[in-house]
């Protein structure tokens, strides 16, 4: 396995948590972000349709990795989402008895390890730079925010010169090349007619690279997105029954109890209705009801005083005076008749409204006549217009 040094960013931009090399003595004290070889967790390039997003392209990239790698031991891949690309294309693979090994190598640090990148995760970058890193053991290069690779410098001279030829193809050479620590002319030669910067602080602002800032933290392999979000997955389906259980249990409830009040609403309704048909076929007659209470309480203190003091015959311009004498002020006198073939005296009156029509029955009754309304409605002219019978009363 390669050995690489402790990785530091340059002075433009800083990691937020300090870098430890893997193995390397004991770790910082507090977080931290192991650091293993990138040759161990290389960057692989694959064909995925851009119509996939999601787990969707992940399976598919998971796939075409085993099947490439022709590997037979279980793969761990990360999707590279370096610079925030929604169509990613790289995943970092390695295999999953080496991430166990990354794992076990943390120690007692494991709960203040924040991640464990490949060390060309941890080189600055920009889109048009090439950084370049060599630190004797080994080479890192970071070929734009999206790319990178670490090899060992036997193996970077044709790397390079390939991604130079596939830069030149595509019209995407870089800007500038950024080479950090040991220099090697024969490999600095394959940059000939390219601007070669050896510190940060000579490129212009608009191409100084970054670490950190790509979203390198995306081929984390101290943890498992995946794996993690499967596990909360299973959480919620475990508790995704009693919930269900619990919601028809409520739906229930409140079925139950709106078809208990719509049966009491169904009851009462049938119980006014009855009410209603036996206060007008024995109390009431076809007169409109307006308070019920009121008019039947009414109609049976009639009744009784009709059993009590039967009413007399009565002369009909007697009954006239009389009932003249009650209705001043209170109802307006349209007509009156009366014949020779009944007791009583038909007066047709327009009041201010049904509530005015019970006063006046209510004050011809406490004269000691009974009424009868034969009619009563709205009156064109505005009111209520209604035909009385009285009988009775005293001249």
């Amino acid at each position: 396995m390669t050995q690489t040094q402790a990785i530091s960013a340059p002075a433009p931009r800083r990691a937020a948590l300090p870098l430890w090399q893997l193995g390397d003595g004991a770790p910082p004290a507090g977080s931290f972000i192991a650091v293993v070889p990138g040759a161990d967790a290389p960057l692989i390039s694959l064909a995925l349709p851009g119509t996939l997003k999601g787990r969707a392209r992940e399976d598919v990239a998971r796939r075409q990795a085993q099947d490439r790698l022709g590997a037979s031991a279980p793969l761990e891949v990360r999707p590279a989402r370096l610079g925030g690309a929604e169509g990613w294309t790289r995943v970092a693979v390695t295999d999953r008895a080496q991430v166990l090994i990354w794992r076990a190598g943390l120690g007692a640090g494991a709960s203040r390890c924040r991640a464990i990148l490949p060390d060309y995760a941890t080189l600055p970058a920009a889109p048009g730079v090439w950084v370049i890193a060599h630190d004797g053991a080994a080479i890192r290069a970071r070929l734009g925010p999206q790319d990178a690779f670490s090899v060992e410098p036997a193996l970077a001279a044709p790397m390079l010169a390939q991604a130079l030829q596939h830069a030149n193809a595509s019209n995407t050479m870089p800007r500038a090349i950024l080479w950090l620590g040991t220099r090697d002319p024969q490999l600095e030669g394959l940059f000939e007619g390219l601007t070669l910067e050896h510190q940060a602080s000579d490129l212009p602002v608009s191409l100084t690279p970054q670490a950190f800032a790509h979203d390198e933290m995306a081929i984390d392999f101290a943890r498992d997105p995946r794996a993690d979000a499967e596990a909360i997955e299973g959480q919620v389906r475990r508790l995704l029954w009693p919930v269900i259980l619990l919601g028809l249990g409520c739906a229930g409830w409140v079925g139950a109890t709106a078809m208990a009040a719509q049966q009491d609403r169904a009851i009462a309704a049938a119980l006014t209705a009855q009410t209603l048909d036996a206060a007008r076929r024995d109390l009431l007659g076809a007169a409109p009801i307006l308070d019920l209470n009121v008019q039947v309480t009414r109609a049976i203190a009639a009744r009784r005083g009709a059993v009590q003091s039967p009413d007399a015959p009565v002369r009909p311009l007697a009954l006239l005076r009389s009932v003249s004498g009650v209705l001043t002020g209170q109802a307006r006198i349209e007509a009156v008749a009366f014949s020779a073939a009944t007791d009583g005296v038909v007066f047709d009156i327009i009041v201010d409204d049904f509530r005015a029509l019970d006063g006046v029955q209510a004050a011809l009754a406490a004269a000691g006549m009974r009424v009868e309304i034969t009619r009563s409605g709205i009156d064109a002219g505005g009111g209520v217009a209604a035909s009385l019978t009285v009988f009775g009363g005293v001249p």
